[in-house]
């Protein structure tokens, strides 16, 4: 993303679907936006893209959260809505590594750190969320630790 700041580039996709029209979008978008601006209020600064995706990957965990809510309530309608708006903001996202790509990080650091006992959990989790924590899933990332230390 060139030097062009996410919250900007949401800013301008939200412009975009202004114009076109695209009112589900432009909800969607505005949402997340109030999210990235509470969030720099209560710090008192703008938030770095780092500290961007952190706020967009808590609002994608809520997301998600009502997504299964409706799914168990039988609530296809409000499910497909929550859908869309995962996916949406998931495009701001980096990629998240693969499963075998994540097992190997957690293995690498478990090796390098080494640890040896589940009590040491914690060392792992800090040190790959240190390095990683961008493109890890880190709910992965807690069961693949817990599951090798075991």
């Amino acid at each position: 993303m060139s030097n062009q700041s996410l919250k900007s580039k949401i800013q301008a996709d939200l412009v975009t679907h202004m114009k076109s029209g695209e009112k589900l979008k432009v909800e969607i978008l505005r949402f997340a936006i109030s999210f990235i601006t509470k969030e720099e209020k209560d710090q008192k600064k703008d938030l770095s893209d780092s500290e961007t995706l952190q706020v967009l990957k808590r609002v994608l965990k809520r997301n998600q959260e009502s997504y299964d809510q409706f799914i168990k309530a039988g609530r296809s309608d409000l499910a497909e809505k929550e859908k869309k708006e995962m996916d949406l903001i998931q495009a701001y996202l980096p990629t998240l590594l693969s499963e075998d790509e994540t097992t190997a990080i957690v293995k690498e650091a478990i090796k390098s750190l080494e640890i040896d006992s589940i009590k040491n959990m914690g060392k792992v989790m800090a040190h790959i969320k240190n390095t990683h924590s961008e493109n890890v899933d880190m709910s992965l990332v807690s069961k693949l630790t817990k599951k090798l230390l075991s």
